[in-house]
């Protein structure tokens, strides 16, 4: 039986960042619309302001007919710079991590929770001088 041809790590860091970057932005267009409608309720006066949401439904619906399917991804662009790179981030190291304790006798379960806290650490120091100046 043949081995499978070996990727460079140049092509397989490639297609880490680019799975893990995509990620990120399909992430960020699914959950948006919903950050839209929870920020339209968490600047509103109150029952006594005419502008009101009553409901989920009624903000959903309000937001498509005054503004439009495009309303839900109003300041969408911030979002997505921000966490576009941070899954790239995030699914590289994991991989890397995976791989480097493979070489380890811990078991497989074992090999991919450090892999995971790894990589959720090497993110969080990535990415917090971001988080800072937001």
């Amino acid at each position: 039986m043949a081995a499978a041809p070996r990727v460079s790590f140049r092509v397989e860091a490639c297609q880490q960042v680019l799975a893990g970057g995509s990620a990120g932005l399909v992430e960020i267009c699914l959950m948006h619309p919903l950050d839209v409608v929870k920020t339209r309720f968490q600047i509103q006066r109150g029952r006594i302001d005419p502008t009101s949401y009553k409901s989920l439904r009624d903000c959903f619906k309000t937001i498509f007919r005054t503004e439009g399917l495009f309303g839900f991804y109003k300041g969408i662009l911030p979002p997505v710079l921000a966490e576009t790179p941070k899954r790239a981030v995030k699914f590289f190291t994991f991989e890397q991590y995976k791989k480097l304790l493979g070489f380890t006798s811990l078991p497989a379960g074992l090999v991919l929770a450090v892999a995971g806290l790894g990589s959720g650490l090497t993110e969080a120091f990535v990415v917090n001088p971001f988080e800072v100046v937001k």
